[in-house]
């Protein structure tokens, strides 16, 4: 993995962009220029291919906050078929939806993932209902399918892994402490593995499992909206302190840490501080910025 966290090689193998890590709801302005003002989306492009002069790229985004607009059209444009997988539906995190590009092109075949899938379409048009929006999703013109993902991993490429073509590529969920639910989730591929968990407070009720669920994966992204003071006026609200998510990552023997899900009020300066002290003691823990590119 590059150790910088980018690069601006222009192959699109095995690699992590992300479009938004914002969280509650977006900023702008000059105070927020490094670290980016959009809301949760991150992509993920994994080659499963099994012989190396051969590429087999599949696209999972997670989540569907307002970084969804910072989606390349080649994405879809290259690969048609997309994975969004969403953690849980509050605004933050579906914000994207009704502006995506992806989702008004008759060429793009996008399938959603929830804890509970039947309910997506209905979170949609009650997102894009009157008098909050001028349409429906019925204006979409991609090819959209709902799917639940629960406690049995997703298989993306169940035909081609059976074949021996490619490595059989998983999506697997947890439920994780925020009001309303929430989930984080795990991709496997060859030997690649990458976990997203946002919204999450691992110190309320479930304990600090995701130390296992993310146990050596190349890039762990986690929620670390709050500072330690912070998360004692906010316990409750579903995010974790950052001392937290530092034990986390680090504790899970996670190659590379991205702390995620920044409080709309923590500024380009703080943040900046934040992580040069971070980086003093986890110097595998940075956080993330937007348009962020890491290669596995």
């Amino acid at each position: 993995m590059d150790q910088t966290g980018k690069q601006t090689d222009t192959r699109h193998t095995n690699r992590v962009t992300i479009l938004g890590a914002r969280g509650s709801i977006p900023v702008s302005g000059a105070d927020h220029v490094i670290y980016g003002g959009a809301t949760s989306c991150v992509l993920l492009e994994a080659d499963t291919a099994v012989e190396v002069e051969k590429t087999a790229e599949h696209v999972i985004l997670f989540d569907a906050g307002s970084g969804l607009l910072n989606l390349p059209q080649r994405v879809w444009g290259e690969h048609a078929t997309v994975h969004v997988f969403l953690s849980h539906f509050h605004l933050d995190h579906l914000m994207g939806i009704p502006m995506s590009h992806m989702l008004f092109d008759d060429a793009a075949e996008v399938h959603f993932y929830a804890e509970d899938g039947e309910r997506i379409p209905q979170v949609f048009s009650q997102m894009m209902a009157e008098p909050l929006w001028p349409v429906g999703p019925g204006a979409f013109r991609a090819k959209l399918s709902y799917h639940t993902i629960g406690s049995q991993p997703v298989r993306i490429n169940p035909l081609q892994a059976e074949s021996g073509s490619e490595h059989l590529l998983t999506v697997t969920a947890v439920p994780v402490t925020h009001p309303g639910g929430a989930q984080a989730f795990r991709v496997d591929w060859g030997d690649h593995s990458v976990v997203y968990a946002t919204d999450c407070d691992p110190d309320e009720g479930t304990g600090r499992f995701l130390e296992c669920f993310a146990a050596d994966a190349d890039l762990f992204i986690l929620d670390a909206q709050y500072t330690d003071e912070e998360y004692e006026r906010s316990r409750g609200f579903g995010h974790p302190g950052m001392r937290t998510s530092a034990q986390i990552i680090t504790a899970s023997g996670a190659k590379k840490g991205l702390f995620f899900h920044h409080a709309p009020n923590h500024r380009d300066e703080q943040l900046k501080e934040l992580e040069n002290e971070l980086q003093k003691h986890c110097k595998h823990i940075s956080y993330a910025r937007e348009g962020d590119v890491i290669t596995l």
